[in-house]
């Protein structure tokens, strides 16, 4: 639900928004009753809200500076503001700090639905741009990812020097590729390692040399990745290779 506070120094308006809009119908829940800009901003901090509907005049902190500070700290809030004057001068500098709505108060019962309705459009358009911008960016992170990974997995990589090198942060480059893979990272890496290793297996390289050319310095954790992997270790498979060899050779000769 969407988030909503009020703040108005008369009561009778807190009372009447508060018991008179159907916030439920709207998908909205009170959150907040204040009746000052002051304490509402002291709430705002502890729990932003979506909405704020505030009266322009009020004690300690108006409605216009409460507007100002959602708009200078570029806070994703809809602020909509009442007013007991229909005064252009009002309106005017209530519409530079980007209100969603200026109301005047005589009429705010029947107005403010329709104002309400306005904000959570406009609330709807700004996240569906958030997660849009969010795919895209994800979407090109995950390329880059992928580019780096099939010109370096033979080369001793670690999530920190990959993070480095992309320029992105590690933690959510490995979340990141899980994710949108349904694979672990390093799991995928050490499989194109052992796909590279066991092609120059097949060429007659020694398991030392192997394990260098696809980024393992230690060839006892290269044994150990490669029997996870394959199920046998380096010297059963090239003896499998040795086996498969003869075999052919004698068909050959037959």
């Amino acid at each position: 639900m969407w988030k909503v506070m009020i703040a108005d120094d008369e009561n009778y308006m807190l009372e009447a928004m508060e018991n008179l809009i159907d916030w439920n119908k709207m998908d909205c829940q009170l959150v907040f009753k204040a009746k000052n800009g002051h304490v509402l901003l002291e709430q705002i901090k502890k729990n932003m809200p979506d909405i704020i509907i505030t009266d322009i005049k009020m004690p300690l902190v108006s409605g216009i500076e409460v507007a100002k500070h959602v708009y200078e700290n570029g806070l994703p809030i809809k602020v909509i503001i009442l007013s007991a004057y229909a005064d252009f001068t009002y309106a005017q500098e209530a519409i530079k700090y980007d209100v969603c709505g200026y109301i005047i108060k005589t009429s705010a019962i029947e107005m403010l639905p329709t104002m309400i309705d306005k904000a959570i459009k406009q609330l709807s358009g700004i996240a569906d741009n958030v997660r849009e911008n969010e795919d895209r960016f994800s979407d090109d992170i995950l390329g880059r990812l992928q580019k780096y990974i099939a010109e370096h997995y033979t080369d001793k990589l670690s999530l920190s020097q990959i993070a480095q090198d992309i320029h992105a942060n590690g933690s959510y480059l490995s979340r990141l590729y899980k994710n949108k893979t349904g694979h672990n990272l390093f799991d995928v890496i050490n499989k194109m390692k052992l796909e590279k290793a066991k092609e120059y297996m097949r060429q007659g390289l020694r398991i030392y040399e192997v394990a260098q050319k696809v980024g393992f310095e230690d060839v006892s954790y290269f044994s150990r990745v490669f029997r996870k992997q394959e199920g046998c270790s380096p010297r059963e498979y090239e003896y499998k290779l040795r086996e498969e060899k003869r075999i052919q050779n004698e068909e050959n000769k037959n």
